[in-house]
């Protein structure tokens, strides 16, 4: 069963104090936690061993509520300086920490922010604002609304009369507590570098980040982090389960095999952005094979599975029976001199093909280009230590990664895949919503 327990250093108002609670002892009444931790400077604790004052009162209060308390009181006897604001904020961080290490799920920390010294109340509010741990900071004004003005004699405290004179025992006796909106710095500098890595596109980055806040952001926001890391890891399978329950419409393309081929585009062009041009480079291959392939049987009416069949191994291979009968042998034996080798389906295959039945000179130009960039710039990327950069890539083909993208993009048209302007700026408008989910 969850508990509620409240963290609680006493002062000098008390546990009763102008005939009204103190802030210890009106927390108490109000929230009605299970366990009080009392935290007792040296001079508190020469007054709860001369009266047993802190302990009377909130087991006075607990017969007039019909609520059990149990008190642990945190002895800090050799505590006389209480003006020292680090010996408390190290202190409370560590009593804190233990006390939620000790809390299961479901239980709530309650701490009281209005008892104790200048220095106590200043380490109190660091901690909240840093909010390391969970926990509800409650303020509680004065009965005045104003500064407590030092009259009633601490010494000689009589425990049963403060109790009977008590006003706050009164039925219309008014709630005092307000819960502090401190400003949670933590969760603000956390929010903000998953904003960062967002616009980086690096969301992988930004979903770590906010797995270590995730309690403090809205399950929209948390769920379109994961989709977006498992997007550019083109895990299309993945958002499919993480969207079951509510619909994120993210995908500009809707048509399945479209999709699945516009997507791996956006992630190149999200390469070229994040200056990652090596995996730019590697990742060309598989997309050119598949545009090139679409666009043979949109454009020339040949269909490459008709092709090929499947070795032992679940590979593709050209079958030469098959090419001879739709009439493609001669042009693949006519492309490579000493006769064509049926082997795996690579991109070069494909453009000879197109150069030969195309009569749309763009394309064929075109694919020409990706063919050409492809076979230039793949082998080093992948096989050599190289430093890839837009300038390599610009000497070696001739073409900025730029230009190479505005090649894809037309070879995306021709292959029935007809993106839109705005649809190239997906990421960027998932981006948007993102951030408008984690405000």
């Amino acid at each position: 069963m969850s508990k509620r327990i409240l963290f609680s250093p006493v002062g000098g108002t008390d546990p009763i104090k102008y005939l009204r609670d103190g802030s210890m002892l009106h927390i108490c009444r109000q929230y009605c936690p299970d366990v009080v931790y009392l935290y007792l400077s040296h001079e508190m604790m020469e007054y709860h061993r001369k009266d047993n004052r802190y302990i009377d009162a909130i087991e006075r209060l607990g017969t007039y509520l019909n609520h059990h308390f149990e008190i642990i009181i945190i002895e800090r006897d050799a505590l006389i300086d209480v003006q020292q604001y680090d010996i408390f904020y190290n202190d409370f961080r560590k009593e804190i920490g233990e006390i939620e290490h000790k809390m299961e799920e479901g239980d709530e920390l309650l701490l009281n922010m209005a008892s104790g010294t200048p220095a106590m109340k200043s380490a109190l509010l660091v901690l909240a604002t840093l909010a390391e741990y969970r926990f509800r900071p409650i303020q509680v004004s004065t009965p005045q609304k104003k500064m407590n003005v030092e009259h009633d004699d601490r010494e000689d405290y009589e425990c049963a009369l403060n109790w009977e004179l008590n006003e706050d025992n009164a039925a219309d006796a008014p709630n005092r507590c307000t819960e502090v909106e401190c400003l949670n710095l933590i969760k603000m500098l956390k929010i903000e570098a998953i904003k960062k890595h967002i616009l980086a596109y690096d969301y992988a980055a930004a979903l770590a980040v906010a797995t270590e806040i995730q309690q403090d952001l809205s399950k929209d926001a948390y769920c379109m982090l994961e989709i977006a890391d498992a997007r550019a890891k083109l895990n299309l399978k993945k958002i499919s389960v993480l969207s079951a329950k509510k619909q994120y419409d993210i995908y500009p393309i809707k048509e399945e095999y479209k999709k699945k081929i516009f997507e791996y585009a956006l992630v190149l062009q999200m390469k070229i952005d994040k200056q990652e041009y090596c995996d730019f480079i590697r990742g060309l291959t598989p997309l050119v094979v598949d545009l090139l392939e679409n666009i043979l049987e949109r454009e020339c009416g040949v269909k490459v599975s008709d092709c090929c069949s499947i070795d032992r191994n679940g590979q593709r291979k050209w079958d030469r029976q098959k090419l001879k009968q739709v009439g493609i042998l001669d042009i693949l034996d006519n492309a490579y001199n000493g006769g064509f080798k049926a082997e795996s389906v690579y991109s070069g295959h494909l453009e000879k093909i197109i150069k030969s039945k195309s009569n749309d000179l763009v394309l064929r130009q075109k694919a020409q280009d990706i063919v050409r960039v492809e076979q230039t710039v793949r082998n080093p990327a992948a096989h050599t230590i190289v430093s890839v950069t837009a300038e390599w890539i610009r000497r070696e083909t001739q073409k900025t990664p730029q230009e190479i993208m505005s090649v894809l993009k037309y070879l995306l048209v021709k292959a029935g895949i007809n993106a839109k302007d705005t649809d190239w700026k997906s990421y960027d408008n998932m981006n948007e919503k993102i951030i408008k989910y984690l405000r």
